[in-house]
């Protein structure tokens, strides 16, 4: 479960990411860029996804300490954006990837 919530939160991020003028993307996906050609859209698509991911966090952990996890993970999923977006290194192909084996361990464990 934490796994889909940090994949919604990290394609909120990559969604407001892509919408800045000054952010110097490299490829991006074209779902992405049919989506991002409205900046008002994606906006509006990234703050639903927040709002998602916020929602299912509070009625997992509770009011106070859903939102501090909240936060923890808007700041890691924003940093490993702004950090590793301008390199390149992040892969749709790679994230699923690593999506799919985090489910896995996260089913097996928990």
């Amino acid at each position: 479960m934490y796994s889909l919530l940090f994949l919604i939160l990290f394609s909120g991020c990559y969604l407001l990411y892509t919408t800045s003028k000054k952010a110097k993307l490299g490829k991006v996906p074209p779902r992405f860029l049919r989506l991002v050609q409205s900046t008002k859209n994606a906006k509006i698509a990234a703050a639903v996804l927040f709002l998602l991911s916020w929602a299912v966090i509070i009625i997992d952990q509770g009011f106070g300490s859903g939102t501090f996890a909240f936060g923890g993970y808007i700041m890691t999923a924003l940093s490993v954006v702004v950090l590793l977006n301008p390199l390149q290194y992040i892969r749709w192909t790679h994230l699923l990837g690593l999506f799919v084996f985090a489910m896995l361990i996260e089913t097996f464990i928990f």
